[in-house]
């Protein structure tokens, strides 16, 4: 009589699961920088740091969604982006990155405010390449630093 082990494919599968390397995702709570929604603040523009008394525009990541939002100098805006190597998202790596525009809220500025936030929403509009570290976002259009955000 002939002796089968029901246990050994079960054992067998148990320890080649050991052995294959961890995939990871876009929402893997191991990359801190775009595991979570996260808020930063612009700091710098095209390498020149923001005038005192300037305000500040934010953005905010949310990975669920795939949006950029914030504020500008007045108006609150969304993009839907998309990384085109997610597989890379270790921190302080670039990122190619796609944006669309969505939309934005249309309340009325004085001209100054008004003048800059077409700026930053056109920079923003145009970055092709992202950078994130635990404390700073950095984007770039080609490979020219356009916005630079810090942590809030």
């Amino acid at each position: 009589m002939r002796h089968t082990f029901p246990f050994l494919p079960v054992l067998s599968m148990l320890v080649l699961s050991c052995n294959t390397p961890r995939m990871t995702s876009h929402t893997d709570t191991t990359q801190p920088s775009l595991a979570k929604e996260q808020t930063w603040q612009l700091a710098a523009t095209k390498g020149r740091n923001l005038a005192p008394g300037d305000k500040a525009p934010t953005l905010v990541i949310n990975p669920e969604a795939g949006t950029f939002t914030g504020h500008a100098q007045c108006n609150s805006y969304t993009f839907r982006y998309v990384l085109q190597h997610p597989e890379a998202q270790l921190d302080g790596d670039y990122y190619d990155l796609g944006l669309s525009f969505w939309g934005s809220s249309t309340l009325t500025c004085p001209e100054a405010s008004k003048n800059a936030e077409e700026r930053y929403l056109d920079l923003l509009s145009k970055s092709t390449r992202i950078r994130i570290t635990s404390t700073t976002l950095t984007l770039y259009q080609q490979n020219k630093e356009t916005l630079h955000f810090e942590l809030q």
